[in-house]
């Protein structure tokens, strides 16, 4: 899971649990400031939480082997186990869109934040122009601004709005007693931060619940110091039934007239709470030790699995390792200190990652003490792994895999690539869909498969990888040369895999990708000229050399 889609899911669980205590807890308590406390601590603590490291909590765990579950078949020229276990590469109409759902996610996510925040600031903006509208005066650093046929008195920050005209003058004085306690004990800052929280997290629906609890109790704060401080408290309460108003304008204000009228007049009636129930303010403390661990139970096994451990292996002493689109900036640091333990020195001269974060373009080497490596160089874009390995009397670095390379490291790379990894075999039962079956497609290549006579008479040998594919409806697709130790040999394959006759349907709907090998040798005066690898190819095609 990406990791700004963990922050979300953490925050959100966080949020809710101090929701939930509020409610369970301090909702009908009469302790307004500290519930006000308690729930600007929900918006705080929820944000910063998941921010911070909580290594005491992280409990051990033993990472699995990559590819546990996923069985890939790898063309024989991959690996020297005889055994062959089945494929897994599916792909649908829908694959494209799975391939950039995070960006997708994120721009939808951004857009919601993006429109809220507007919305908000257009609020600002309509607040700005009433402010410019009315007739202003000022009385103790509080401003008062009247505007004839206001629908509805308010207070922003430090100032009030209201129509002088509009109110008997008791009912004038309760208004302006509530929203002078809204500035003074600034309200505002409270709607402000919660409305900005919200805008972030607007996913999180235990966010906007917490808001309007804010909203309720700065209202009861404002109405205990009216209440407090007049001489007739029903007269007031009498006040907000006249003046109750169903909707709220705006947002982000303090309003008079809010459609908490019924809550607002029972806590203005309820017994003040016992001074001896604010121990329960301490359960604040296990709350957040509990959100720590339920945080930490909850991190990303892909975040806490190294770079060393996704891309780097160690077979029979050889080293072996892999850098795909996917690979991160961490895991990459993660690798050159793994491989710096073995004294082999990874090296990166260049660098550079689409908006997405995907490696485009790469340019590095790989050395130790017992061979060294070349600098690789890829530009455009990385859809296929880059491999490398590092033994004892040789090593090697190139796009596709090696004979030898780990399955572990070949099923992540084809997990990373979308299933485009090139040099691995997605299935290993499509030879049974072919017409006639494994023997018909050995005896088809036999058959029609030639050496270039170019290549004969100019003594070339070596091995062609090429790679095509076969669609749900049994079409072949995509056929090209990988590897060819001359042109006309690669174009020879191919014009072979072009010719093959469709595949049968698959039943599940699945597009697979095959990796095929041919190697290309002569025979002179009774001794083989072949190249590298000519061990483990699919099919061999032999002539006659020059004598």
């Amino acid at each position: 899971m990406p990791t700004l889609f963990l922050y979300i899911l953490q925050a959100s669980g966080a949020m809710a649990l101090f929701y939930l205590l509020y409610i369970s807890c301090f909702r009908k308590e009469t302790f307004y400031r500290y519930n006000r406390i308690l729930l600007l601590s929900a918006f705080i603590f929820s944000a910063l939480l998941p921010l911070l490291p909580v290594p005491a909590m992280h409990w051990s765990k033993i990472v699995a082997p990559e590819g546990g579950n996923t069985q890939v078949y790898f063309a024989d020229h991959l690996h020297n186990s005889p055994a062959h276990t089945n494929v897994v590469a599916v792909t649908h109409w829908w694959d494209p869109l799975l391939a950039h759902s995070t960006t997708i996610l994120l721009a939808i996510y951004a857009a919601v934040a993006l429109s809220l925040a507007i919305i908000h600031g257009l609020q600002l903006l309509k607040i700005n122009r009433l402010a410019k509208s009315g007739y202003v005066y000022s009385r103790n650093r509080i401003r008062y601004i009247h505007i004839e046929k206001l629908a509805a008195p308010f207070s922003f920050l430090n100032t009030i709005f209201i129509d002088h005209n509009a109110y008997e003058y008791t009912e004038f004085m309760h208004i302006l007693q509530h929203e002078e306690a809204h500035v003074k004990q600034y309200h505002s800052v409270d709607m402000l931060f919660s409305a900005f929280y919200c805008c972030l997290f607007w996913i999180n629906p235990f966010a906007w619940r917490c808001k309007k609890a804010l909203q309720l109790n700065l209202e009861f704060l404002a109405d205990d110091a009216v209440v407090t401080s007049s001489l007739a408290p029903v007269d007031y309460q009498y006040s907000l039934l006249r003046l109750g108003t169903p909707r709220t304008p705006v947002a982000i204000v303090s309003h008079f007239s809010k459609s908490f009228i019924k809550n607002r007049i029972l806590m203005m009636n309820k017994t003040q709470s016992p001074r001896l129930r604010t121990w329960r303010y301490l359960l604040l403390l296990p709350v957040l030790a509990l959100t720590a661990g339920l945080l930490s139970a909850t991190t990303n096994d892909a975040i806490r699995q190294s770079g060393a451990d996704k891309y780097l292996t160690t077979e029979n002493g050889v080293v072996h390792g892999m850098i795909t689109r996917l690979t991160t900036d961490q895991d990459l640091a993660d690798m050159k200190a793994a491989l710096a333990a073995k004294d082999i020195h990874l090296s990166l001269h260049a660098l550079k990652r689409s908006a997405s974060g995907e490696i485009i373009y790469i340019k590095f080497d790989v050395k130790d003490k017992r061979s060294g490596l070349a600098d690789e160089t890829l530009d455009g874009p990385l859809i296929s792994p880059l491999y490398f390995y590092l033994g004892p009397d040789e090593s090697g670095i190139g796009p596709m895999p090696f004979k030898h390379t780990p399955k572990s490291l070949l099923a992540r790379a084809l997990k990373e690539s979308n299933g485009q990894a090139r040099g691995i075999t997605t299935d290993s039962t499509y030879l049974s869909r072919f017409p006639g079956g494994e023997e018909a497609y050995k005896r088809t290549f036999a058959k029609n498969l030639r050496y270039p006579r170019y290549c004969q008479e100019n003594d070339i040998v070596g091995e062609v990888m090429a790679q095509y594919t076969i669609l749900a409806n049994g079409t072949i697709e995509n056929a090209e040369v990988l590897i060819a130790p001359d042109k006309t040999m690669g174009e020879e394959v191919k014009r072979v895999i072009k010719a093959l006759p469709s595949f049968k349907p698959d039943a599940e709907g699945k597009i697979v990708t095959v990796t095929l090998t041919a190697d290309f040798m002569l025979e002179q005066d009774g001794k083989f000229h072949k190249g590298p690898g000519s061990e483990s190819a699919d099919i061999t095609v032999v002539a006659y050399g020059k004598k």
